[in-house]
This record gives C-alpha cells, sequence and structure tokens, in this order.
C-alpha cells in the first residue's frame, strides 16, 4: 500500500483535514521506522516535505500574520486559519527525520532561547528515576497548541521522545485528555505505536487500555438521553450560517463520553469578544431549557471552549465530572494501585489539578511537572505539590522526558 503524500492544491478545509489526516498515516509509519532505527525513514520525510509545501502554497491574507490561510467553507463562504502549529511542526519532522535529532534541537533553540538548558535543568530535577505511573495530559503539556484539534496531529518527533520515556521509564503511562476518543479524537491525532499508552478521553471517562480494549464509566440512561438532545438542539444551532463558524474553529463541536464541548473562540482570536459571548449566551440558554433545575447538566467555560458535562454524585452533593473523578476511575478499573509511587504528573491548566490532587492523596510520593507562565496556576500547583517543578513551554517537558531515556 503507498501512503506517500502526493502534490495537491488545497482549496477547502475539507481539503486541508484530508492532508492532516493523511500526514497522521505517515507519522505513525516513520515513528515504527524510528523507534527501530531504520534509517529508511527518508521516504516518509518526503511526504512531509511534500505536505508541507502544499500547505505554504494556501494563499494568505491581508492581516500581516505570516501562517494564516484562506480557505473555502462553501461556494459562498470562506475562513481564515492560523496554521502556525500545523507547519511548524511538518518543518521539524522533515529536519529531524532528514538530519536527525541534534538538527532539530538546534531549530527548536532557535526559536525559544535557552529552551535547551531548560531542558537540562528539568531532566536533572527529575533524576534518573523510573515512575509507576506517567498521568498526563496532552494540549499545551506534551503536545504544543493548535488552532484546531481536528488537525493538532501529533508531530512525529514528539511521538519518538514520550514513546521512549513512556517504555524506558514508566510502568504504567496514562494520557488523560478533555478531548473525545475519537470521531475525531485522541486516538486520530496521536501517532505513537498502539498500546504505548492508556489513553483516556472526555476527562477519563472512556479509555483503551494497554491491552487495546475499550472501557467506559457508566452513565445513567436518562442523562445519556439529554446529551444527545443537547448534541442535536447544538448541531442546530451552528448550522446556521452565522454561527457556523464555532463548529470549524478551535475544538469545534466534539461529543464526548458524558460531555458535550463546543468552541466560542481559538487561540489566534479569530472571533470578535462580542461575537463569542452572544454564543456563550445562546448555549447557556440552550442548557436552561433543556435542564432547567440545573441538576444533570454543569457549564464550564474556558475562555475558549463551552464544555457542557454531565454531573456526577459525590460525598458534597452533585458535581461535574473532572479529571481526578477520571484518574479515580482509571485506578478502580485498571488496578493502577496508586497508593504505590513513584508516580508522575503532568499538565497544563487549572482543570489538571483535579487529577495531581487525587494522586497527591493516594500516594505522597508523586512529583510534578506543570507547563504554564501563569503565577496563578503555578501557585496553586506549589500548594498540592510544594516539589511540583514548573516549565513554560511543552517543548521544555518533552525534551527532558527524552533526556531522561539516554
Amino acid at each position: 500500500m503507498n501512503d506517500s503524500i502526493t502534490r495537491r492544491v488545497i482549496l477547502t478545509l475539507q481539503d486541508f483535514y484530508d492532508l492532516m489526516d493523511q500526514t497522521a498515516t505517515v507519522r505513525r509509519q516513520a515513528v515504527t521506522v524510528a523507534l527501530a532505527g531504520d534509517p529508511g525513514r527518508q521516504r516518509h520525510a518526503a511526504s512531509l516535505q511534500v505536505a508541507l509545501e502544499c500547505l505554504n502554497a494556501i494563499p494568505g491574507t491581508d492581516s500581516g500574520k505570516p501562517f494564516e490561510r484562506r480557505l473555502a467553507l462553501d461556494q459562498e463562504h470562506e475562513i481564515h486559519v492560523d496554521l502556525s502549529y500545523e507547519i511548524t511542526e511538518l518543518a521539524r519532522d522533515v529536519v529531524y527525520m532528514e538530519l536527525g535529532e541534534p538538527a532539530l534541537l538546534t531549530i527548536l533553540e532557535d526559536k525559544s532561547p535557552g529552551l535547551r538548558d531548560q531542558a537540562d535543568q528539568l531532566a536533572r530535577a527529575l533524576g534518573d528515576n523510573s515512575f509507576r505511573c506517567l498521568i498526563t495530559d496532552r494540549d499545551g503539556t506534551v503536545n504544543n497548541y493548535c488552532g484546531r484539534y481536528r488537525s493538532s496531529i501529533q508531530a512525529m518527533y514528539n511521538a519518538v521522545f514520550l514513546t521512549r520515556f513512556a517504555r524506558a521509564k514508566t510502568r504504567i503511562p496514562i494520557m488523560v485528555t478533555s478531548g473525545p476518543l475519537s470521531g475525531p479524537g485522541l486516538m486520530d491525532v496521536s501517532v505513537m505505536p498502539d498500546k504505548t499508552m492508556v489513553m483516556a478521553a472526555s476527562k477519563g471517562r472512556e479509555f483503551i487500555d494497554l491491552a487495546g480494549a475499550y472501557r467506559a464509566f457508566p452513565a445513567e440512561e436518562g442523562q445519556t438521553k439529554l446529551l444527545k438532545d443537547l448534541h442535536g438542539r447544538l448541531q442546530q444551532l451552528i448550522s446556521n450560517p452565522v454561527r457556523r463558524k464555532f463548529g470549524l474553529i478551535g475544538s469545534g463541536l466534539q461529543v464526548k463520553f458524558g460531555q458535550l464541548t463546543v468552541a466560542r473562540q481559538d487561540i489566534s482570536g479569530s472571533v470578535s469578544a462580542d461575537e463569542s459571548d452572544a454564543f456563550l449566551h445562546d448555549v447557556a440558554a440552550l442548557v436552561r431549557e433543556l435542564d432547567p433545575d440545573a441538576t444533570r447538566l454543569r457549564i464550564e467555560d474556558t475562555g475558549l471552549d463551552i464544555e457542557i458535562i454531565l454531573t456526577i454524585q459525590s460525598d458534597t452533593g452533585l458535581k461535574d465530572f473532572d479529571k481526578g473523578d477520571g484518574v479515580a476511575y482509571l485506578d478502580q478499573t485498571l488496578g493502577l494501585d496508586l497508593s504505590q509511587g513513584p508516580h508522575l504528573v503532568c499538565g497544563d491548566t487549572f482543570s489538571d489539578l483535579p487529577m495531581l490532587r487525587v494522586t497527591m492523596e493516594k500516594c505522597p510520593d508523586t512529583r510534578a511537572v506543570f507547563v504554564t507562565r501563569k503565577k496563578e496556576l503555578h501557585q496553586a500547583v506549589l500548594e498540592l505539590c510544594p516539589q511540583a517543578l514548573i516549565v513554560a513551554e511543552p517543548d521544555v517537558l518533552v525534551l527532558a522526558l527524552n533526556q531522561l531515556t539516554r
């Protein structure tokens, strides 16, 4: 089967997504041969170079932003997309495959001076330890942020580095993300070899274990129907041409297990603040209509995404399902025995704090690395884990983890 990427003109958003899906296939093949030490990865580099050239050839805009491109939604509408993630990571992969790790490190250092020293310091601070469990978030933690979840295909070099660490330094590596598992989801954007990590999506409500088996947190039939009805109403809302962009930017509309997510903004600020706030108001009104007593659904507004989450019963009453609940569910279902450490927990937002809190409660022998420039989050992490380490970029963390495998 020939999976080589051929040159083509990218005119529509669908053309773009089709190309990115193909880069995922090529990257998975390249990761396999790279981990095996096979020098035959040049063919894969050539395919990714073609994909890179296709993206660079998409017409730009008048915004002055070097990575912003114009794509057609249909015959009447177009959208401006920031392809900085897709273009940058493809370029890095090509360099890594053609010239090797030293050349890649030079590029990373040029973009972020001091990055290699920071990675060295983090690696020394973590020490030559192995961990029973690695529990990590994805986007913004071990993967750079992308303007659209569907095209946030993991870079080949990133997959190689994380796989090395997972295999060499952990017994049970777990990725816990708020995104869906598939359709598209975590399994579609990841290019690590199958069964490298427990792939836990929807904040841990659903996962694929290291044997490749799927499992999910039980939900009441009434709640499941409510979420299905809400999904249909949200689809109607964003089918309106004025609202269509909210299904295409950032996270888009995602169906998760026990949760729905719809974007109201992306990291590039593609939507005006007034329009974004108006959409949030419309979604909140829809949720109130379907759950007037506010007993079955919770809304969490991240500023970029509107997350609508099914409630669960806790010791203190009803609450939304968070990543701490996900970690507890994984511990119970997989028999992680979290009381036995050491563990390493990695995150980048306040939504990752619950999984650190639960792990710390079960085992004080827990290390933490958070990727953030926010002082408030930095302080909150240290209050939970005084020995936690803070870095500014995902690349610092990923490079450090790779160094620990040498």
